[in-house]
């Protein structure tokens, strides 16, 4: 006589639903966090990465809790835990300073060649992936200025290929430079 076992507890099969609401948070969160990586290594303006920084801590709850549904409930680990993980791996990374990082890498070259003429466009240019709103010979340096963030001061690249700058630290008035990358430091003027 054979027996059969039966298991009363079935798996619940993940709706496709919940797939769907999942798939959509994840794209939107991995969308918020490309754009303001590229925010991060451009240098760009300060609401719109608060705004994204915002979106992504709105849609990280909404797909915590709904991960936390699916889990719980049809025991879906991967559309459950992407958002999350995404979100974290991202975290890291701005952490690392891997944004900034990035971005200097890709400008560095194209800032060089145009310090060796430090001339002025006249108007805003794209130099890499930063956006120059003026550029100018002082204290021996050629200075690139890129938007800013702040309304009573400006900040920027500064290349000082033959001796450092004349004030290192930063300013309580003027302007105070800090060492970057070789012959490049970051300054900042106060006005």
């Amino acid at each position: 006589m054979l027996i059969s076992v039966s298991s009363t507890a079935t798996a619940r099969r993940t709706p496709s639903w919940f797939v769907l609401w999942m798939g959509l948070l994840t794209a939107l969160i991995l969308l918020c966090c490309l754009a303001l990586f590229w925010q991060l290594a451009a240098e760009g303006t300060f609401p719109l990465e608060v705004v994204l920084w915002l979106a992504i801590g709105v849609l990280g709850a909404v797909a915590l809790l709904f991960g936390l549904v699916g889990l719980l409930r049809y025991r879906a680990f991967f559309y459950s835990l992407i958002s999350p993980v995404i979100i974290g791996v991202f975290v890291v990374l701005v952490w690392q300073n891997v944004p900034e990082t990035t971005g200097w890498k890709l400008s560095r070259d194209i800032l060089q060649t145009q310090a060796a003429d430090c001339a002025n466009p006249g108007h805003r240019t794209r130099l890499g992936v930063y956006t120059i709103t003026f550029i100018t010979r002082r204290d021996g340096g050629c200075l690139f200025y890129t938007q800013g963030t702040e309304t009573n001061s400006s900040r920027g690249f500064a290349y000082f290929p033959n001796a450092a700058p004349p004030y290192i630290g930063t300013p309580t008035s003027g302007i105070g430079y800090e060492p970057f990358h070789g012959n490049w430091y970051r300054f900042t003027e106060e006005s």
